[in-house]
């Protein structure tokens, strides 16, 4: 009946059902799409996401650089990720099934992560360089490991890092293979990493455009994939940029105005003057023989007949300042997944519960960080360099090229973090160990842990204690405890009993 209605409506107004028609149209529209007076000049659009990022990529990471430099709020962001998410270093468990082998494995892995054997600069530690890669990833948006073979080494597997800047940005195509490269990257059909085309730069620090093909086997590129046709990382500090160099600049001008508040000067208009005077205030200079052409706090300058001075009088105040600073750190600090106590290092604001449950928050944006970084960067360096262990005769594994995703099984264990209750997270931990709830690999884990480790310190600890003649409560279980202690008792009231006794025996 409708359709017949508006079919009727068309043969006799076409105007009329195209007005209704379009009406219709909007009332099924989305007010976010939407183009008023309001929004007109807010049309953005969509388009290849390579093409968008790469003319603002470089700027972006020179910005949040500078930053990273000069702004202490910036800092604290990136620190507070740095310190929680790799902290001392993640480190692994082997998992072959052989305890000895995973001893033997885990020891020989202590060993390479000394800087002399797992950098090719032999400057940075294993963990230290984590540190450094995951904070190049958070500033630059993508950092570079190339995986260098050392064959006069004792462990041949090094590591050399390698600055985002340094991919070659003139290369368009391969002539020998065809593959397309973007920002440096060259792609197969599926987009799929074949190479990096990376430019050579001298110990001076000159780059020369003359670049080398590395292939994607033998390189790590850490970043983070937003698009599904994205090449190349972009900066994690780009939603925040604008608002921490904006806060960076009212602070600035804060402090600019406080000095001149604090600048308590006086100036003298005098009615009268002679040529010499005057000649005299023209030429008037500080106690180093320059002109003065600042307010110093106590001045006193006398000014010419005819002059007068008009002052600023800056009325911000420092609750202004405080208040607007901490609207800043809240919004940057969510734009990071990150909490208000983390981004101003304030624990006075908040009750308990609020910094708890902060707190909470912000492990839930570090652990999938920290699985990020087992499993991009430390699963295929420990393959490797497993792989160059064994070849090297540092392992004895005859089957291992056989067996060999069984014996390259590794648990990663991040650092963990201190409690805000001990005595009732503790009291949690143990009534969840008790009741099957957490193995002590889990709760070793949690903590920073190696559970391996623990087990061998504490059955160290006892046999010391034992040859010592030591008993410790710890080394001893609760229940048996427990019956020790009524022993105690009901020995020393027997003893009382027997001893009562025996005077009321003497006595008759």
């Amino acid at each position: 009946m409708i359709k017949m209605l508006e079919r009727a409506i068309a043969a006799i107004s076409p105007q009329w059902a195209c007005n209704r028609a379009f009406f219709a149209e909007s009332l099924r529209a989305y007010e976010a799409g939407e183009v008023n007076r309001f929004n007109d000049g807010w049309m953005p659009i969509n388009e290849d996401t390579e093409n968008s990022d790469k003319p603002q990529r470089d700027l972006i990471k020179a910005r949040a650089r500078y930053l990273e430099n000069n702004s202490d709020i910036a800092e604290a962001a990136i620190g507070g990720i740095v310190r929680n998410v790799v902290g001392t270093g993640i480190k692994p468990q082997a998992r072959t099934g052989s305890e000895a082998l995973n001893s033997r494995i885990e020891a020989l892995w202590r060993e390479w992560t000394r800087p002399e054997n797992c950098d090719v600069t032999g400057q940075q530690s294993f963990p230290e360089l984590q540190a450094l890669l995951l904070r190049r990833k958070v500033v630059d948006g993508d950092i570079f490991v190339k995986k260098v073979i050392d064959k006069q080494a004792k462990f041949p597997l090094k590591l050399q890092i390698i600055k985002s800047d340094l991919l070659s940005q003139y290369y368009i195509t391969n002539p020998k293979t065809g593959n397309v490269i973007r920002s440096g990257v060259e792609l197969d059909d599926h987009l799929k990493p074949v190479a990096y085309w990376v430019n050579k730069k001298t110990p001076d620090g000159f780059v020369m455009y003359d670049p080398d093909r590395i292939l994607a086997e033998n390189m790590i590129h850490l970043w983070t994939r937003r698009q599904p046709d994205q090449v190349r990382g972009v900066s994690d500090l780009a939603p925040i940029i604008k608002r921490l160099k904006e806060t960076q600049d009212y602070l600035d001008a804060e402090t600019i105005a406080a000095k001149i508040a604090a600048c308590f000067s006086v100036f003298i208009t005098t009615e009268t003057g002679s040529p010499g005077m005057v000649g005299r205030m023209n030429n008037v200079k500080d106690p180093e023989g320059k002109k003065l052409q600042s307010i110093r706090p106590g001045m006193i300058k006398y000014l010419q007949p005819g002059e007068s001075v008009s002052t600023a009088n800056p009325s911000r105040g420092i609750a202004n300042a405080k208040d607007y600073v901490s609207i800043q750190e809240r919004l940057a600090g969510a734009g990071l997944g990150l909490s208000y106590e983390l981004m101003s290092r304030d624990f006075n604001q908040s009750s308990f519960s609020a910094a708890r449950q902060g707190m909470l928050e912000d492990r839930k944006t570090f652990e999938p960080m920290q699985e990020w970084l087992s499993g991009h960067l430390c699963d295929p360096i420990y393959r490797e360099w497993l792989d160059m262990c064994v070849m090297a005769g540092l392992l004895d594994i005859p089957d291992y090229f056989v067996h060999r995703e069984d014996y390259q099984a590794v648990e990663w264990v991040t650092p963990g973090w201190a409690w805000i209750d001990p005595q009732k997270e503790v009291s949690a931990d143990i009534a969840a160990i008790q009741n099957g709830g957490k193995t002590l690999a889990q709760w070793c884990a949690e903590r920073g842990y190696d559970w391996r480790e623990q087990l061998e310190q504490m059955a160290l600890e006892k046999k010391t204690a034992e040859e010592l003649g030591l008993t410790l409560a710890i080394h001893t279980p609760v229940s048996v405890q427990a019956a020790m202690s009524n022993h105690t008792e009901n020995a020393g009231d027997g003893g009382k009993e027997e001893s009562e006794d025996d005077e009321s025996e003497k006595k008759e």
